[in-house]
């Protein structure tokens, strides 16, 4: 709150200012020296401003230099990475053109190498047509044949049994007699094994599925055998739990195998030995049959090709027996035509065993 003291006192103020104004107003007039503090200070106002534009032209001079140098770097950076990018770029599109051009070579080669295999290709199938033609041509003429053999070789069999029939025959013509019988024997063995051969390359056998019992075969093929185990002194054994089995397949075929096992195992065996043959039940409805030799035994290399027709191996016959080469590839094929398997285990010196895997009943084909 102003109080009428207060009011006095600013009054006296305001008065004594007016005094003094009236009587600076009555000095005499001095020196301007106002203006050149103005001018002074407008001077030092200008200068000031300079120097402050300056400074800030200098800082953003520095600012802008710094932006850009920062620039200036970014932009190296930039340009060594656009470098590297464009050198491994560029090595890469070498690398690409290099394996462009290996598969390019690859491409012709293998174009090339196609052109050869379809060359190749057709020669074999005219090749493969030639072949089946002259198989067939080949398959006839041997049916021919065998079949043609057989009539003069069972003529001269009937001419041998008439002129044994005369009881004037001496020793000599016994024997010659005896010696034109084994050549028609070996003529028909013969014919036969090139028929089961024959026989053996076609694709459906047929079976002639006949039920029988082991014993019942065993009574009349082990009769085939009798003279010739006694005229070379030698023996069989039979063993097993066969009594019992029940057999459904082609008696024929086990017959012609039963014959050539018999048969080499006689004849690579030396007089006074014995053959065994085994007979057993084994799983799954399958018989097996092993028959075993004392003979020379066979050796490694001759078993890599023992099955295979044709075939002579080391063993010789040890009576001079004759041996065509046929007879393991028929026991072989034989065999397989009736669903069965055959093994052979053989040790020099000891002898040679083969056993032999069938169904007791097979698959009619």
């Amino acid at each position: 709150m102003v109080t009428v003291g207060t009011l006095g006192l600013w009054d006296r103020i305001s008065f004594s200012g007016r005094e003094l104004l009236q009587a600076v107003g009555n000095l005499p007039e001095a020196p301007e020296v106002g203006d050149e503090y103005a001018r002074t200070a407008s001077g030092n106002f200008d200068l000031l401003f300079t120097l402050l534009a300056i400074f800030s032209l200098a800082g953003a001079y520095l600012i802008v230099k710094q932006f850009f140098r920062r620039i200036k770097i970014q932009r190296r950076v930039l340009q060594k990475k656009v470098e590297e990018r464009t050198f491994e770029i560029s090595k890469q599109k070498e690398e690409l053109q290099k394996k462009s051009e290996e598969l390019q070579m690859a491409y012709e080669e293998i174009k090339f190498k196609n052109l050869a295999i379809e060359e190749a290709f057709e020669h074999l199938s005219n090749s493969y047509e030639k072949m089946s033609d002259l198989n067939r041509e080949k398959d006839g003429m041997m049916n021919v044949v065998a079949h043609d053999l057989r009539t003069p070789l069972n003529n001269i069999e009937g001419l041998i049994q008439l002129i044994s029939m005369d009881g004037n025959l001496n020793a000599d013509q016994v024997e010659y007699i005896s010696k034109i019988r084994t050549v028609v024997q070996r003529g028909n063995e013969m014919i036969r094994d090139l028929l089961d051969i024959n026989m053996a390359k076609k694709m459906k056998p047929e079976l002639k599925l006949i039920a029988f019992s082991i014993p019942e075969f065993l009574s009349s093929w082990k009769m085939n055998f009798e003279k010739a185990l006694v005229a070379k002194n030698q023996s069989l054994r039979i063993s097993g739990a066969y009594k019992e089995i029940q057999l459904n397949t082609d008696m024929g075929l086990l017959s012609r195998i039963m014959d050539n096992l018999m048969s080499n195992a006689m004849k690579f065996s030396e007089p006074e030995k014995s053959m065994f043959l085994d007979i057993n039940l084994v799983e799954e409805g399958k018989v097996k049959i092993v028959l075993r030799d004392e003979g020379p035994g066979i050796s490694e290399k001759d078993q890599a090709k023992m099955f295979k027709p044709f075939t002579r191996l080391s063993a010789r016959p040890t009576a001079g027996e004759h041996s065509n080469g046929l007879g393991l590839s028929i026991i072989k094929s034989l065999t397989e035509q009736l669903g069965g398997k055959i093994a052979v285990k053989s040790k020099l010196g000891v002898g040679t065993a083969f056993e032999i895997v069938i169904p007791c009943s097979p698959k009619k084909v």
